[in-house]
């Protein structure tokens, strides 16, 4: 089985949001910032506090970068890695919407809670 199988292959969240932490630290290997522990920290956010069943990921056919989508605090979501800013940007409903957030190995341990705080409230 390909690691960038069709959309919802995966069996649950774990197995998505596993597959997503797998495309994006190999992406970032070569880069001066890898991506190693903000991804885990990001993820880890997300399974806390995901609806349960509603993470998939798949691969965007243009650019061929592994999106994350999920439901956090009602709203839904779409973690992308951007090779250019070396971070993972966090949108609201669309893949291509505005950024709410964007996560680097320069965010702080505070802006990952004020973060995800914000989406429960």
């Amino acid at each position: 089985m390909s690691m960038f199988a069709p959309v919802r292959s995966e069996k649950t969240d774990l197995d998505a949001v596993r597959r997503y932490a797998v495309s994006v630290i190999a992406q970032s290997e070569g880069e001066d910032l890898q991506m190693k522990a903000v991804t885990l920290a990001l993820l880890g956010g997300i399974m806390w506090r995901s609806k349960p069943g509603s993470t998939e990921m798949t691969q965007d056919g243009d650019s061929g970068n592994a999106i994350l989508s999920t439901t956090l605090g009602g709203r839904h979501l779409n973690f992308s890695y951007d090779q250019n800013t070396e971070s993972i940007a966090m949108r609201e409903g669309r893949v291509d919407g505005p950024i709410l957030h964007s996560f680097c190995n320069r965010t702080l341990i505070g802006d990952f809670e004020t973060a995800f705080s914000a989406l429960w409230r």
